[in-house]
């Protein structure tokens, strides 16, 4: 036996026993952890670089919307009302009707009728020396004699179909100027105007009936129509009257000198702009969401940047409207002038209107169908709220008292409902949205009361709630009452 110990007997030679592999380096460990560290620290940034880079975008985006959903909803409506000629006439050929609007023209017509007229001169050259004095006052009668007649032509059918004629021709011939396709409708290449100088020339004609001498016996009036090329006519009545009825007799200038090709340029860059920023609201749109990575806030900013371009679309027309009356200089032509900017611009308003609410209706159910724990709270407790009322209406509506009085009242009932539809019909200022909603709530109504009459009705006959009748499952038929019983 050694003297440091008993020999192993396991090992009688004393070879050392094989070495075990043991747990890896730590080192190495920490090596692959960092690595690994590194991965996952690379993997976040670029992801959320790639957020960032996309939420940029969804912003980019929705400005975009915004601009062109202004630059698209004023170009289509400024494109319609100007450029388009069904729409032209529906809304001006009413205007000859109005009576703010006659007035003005009255009062041009009266104005220009005086310069071809002129009494003042022609009593200067009628009366004596010694009655000289009395040609003002004479033609102050004359004028206003002039103004009536002139008043009665404007409400008369026949100005209503000149004035159709004369509104319609002006705008098809400076729609076909500024696109190009014709020379402009006077002798100027570069002046387009609106001739009245038919409407003058029926008025004159009415005038000449009821006093015959008023521009000397012998005058005899042409016949002038809107097919007359207005320099033509203002001279073909210049020499009928013996006047000289200067370059703008009859004539409201629409493009003046210097401008029609410019305003020629403009009309084809706004029929371009107007297509394109359409085409962009719809990209923009749907590129917003499709980049975005919270897509139900980026709806909600799409939708607020629209309500806040309707809002101020809405405020800038009536700041517009509201300013009409400053702009215009003369004082009888402030109501028409403020009935013309309000048909034009009554669509736009009306548009932004719908649009708004459109636009609410969006919000609002992207606001209440939304993961917000205080919306998520407020729908559990409307849910549990109306479960309840549910609850306790419907188990009085199974109430077998409230079926059969249902059913006896069925016709007052019934009428009771369309009596309330129509009076809402009748009281509410109606939109087609409010129009539908109420025809809806009164065809729910009337089912309603249909179905439980039907219901209560079953129920008078016998085989309402809680009769049911034999159990066909029963074994064998019913067994007769035995006389006993009937007895008993």
């Amino acid at each position: 036996m050694d003297a440091d110990g008993p020999e192993d007997a396991t090992n009688p030679e004393g070879v050392a026993p094989p070495v075990e592999a043991g747990p890896p380096d730590v080192a190495e460990l920490l090596a692959e952890r960092d690595a690994l560290a590194q991965q996952v620290e690379q993997l976040s940034h670029q992801k959320v670089s790639k957020h960032r880079t996309r939420k940029i975008i969804a912003v980019v985006l929705v400005v975009v919307f915004g601009i062109t959903f202004l630059a698209s909803g004023v170009g289509i409506w400024l494109h319609r009302n100007t450029l388009n000629s069904d729409v032209w006439s529906e809304r001006v050929v009413p205007l000859g009707e109005d009576p703010d609007v006659q007035a003005a023209l009255a009062a041009y017509t009266t104005d220009q009728l005086m310069k071809a007229v002129k009494p003042q001169d022609l009593f200067k050259e009628a009366l004596p020396e010694r009655a000289q004095i009395l040609a003002v006052p004479l033609s102050a009668a004359v004028e206003q004699f002039v103004a009536e007649k002139v008043d009665e032509f404007y409400a008369s059918d026949a100005f209503v179909r000149l004035w159709t004629v004369a509104a319609t021709r002006a705008h098809d011939a400076a729609i076909k100027t500024l696109r190009g396709d014709a020379p402009a409708v006077t002798a100027d290449g570069d002046k387009i105007t609106l001739n009245l100088i038919p409407l003058i020339d029926e008025v004159l004609a009415e005038i000449l009936k009821a006093a015959p001498g008023l521009v000397g016996s012998d005058a005899k009036l042409p016949k002038i129509t809107v097919d007359d090329v207005p320099d033509q006519a203002r001279q073909r009545l210049g020499d009928a009257l013996g006047v000289d009825l200067g370059p703008n007799f009859g004539q409201i200038t629409v493009y003046d000198q210097g401008k029609l090709s410019t305003a020629q340029q403009v009309v084809k860059v706004f029929d371009k702009v107007v297509v394109l920023s359409t085409i962009l609201v719809v990209l923009s749109f749907v590129g917003a969401l499709a980049v975005s990575v919270r897509r139900r806030r980026t709806l909600l900013q799409l939708a607020g940047v629209a309500a806040a371009v309707c809002i101020l679309v809405r405020r800038a027309v009536f700041m517009l409207q509201d300013d009409v009356t400053h702009v215009v200089k003369v004082a009888v032509n402030r109501p028409a002038a403020t009935v013309v900017v309000s048909t034009f611009a009554n669509p736009l308003t009306h548009g932004a209107e719908v649009a708004l609410w459109v636009i609410g209706i969006i919000a609002f159910i992207a606001i209440v169908t939304g993961p917000y724990g205080w919306m998520v709270s407020i729908r559990s407790t409307i849910a549990r709220a109306f479960g309840s009322a549910t609850t306790a209406v419907s188990g009085r509506a199974q109430d077998d008292q409230t079926l059969l009085w249902v059913l006896h009242n069925l016709d007052a009932l019934r009428i009771a409902g369309a009596v309330v539809g129509v009076l809402l019909l009748w009281f509410v200022n109606l939109t087609w949205l409010t129009f539908f909603l109420i025809l809806l709530v009164v065809a729910g109504w009337e089912v309603l009361v249909a179905q439980l009459a039907t219901r209560g009705a079953a129920l008078e006959d016998g085989g309402g709630p809680g009769d049911e009748g034999p159990d066909p499952d029963a074994d064998g038929p019913v067994a007769p009452p035995t006389p006993d019983a009937v007895a008993g």
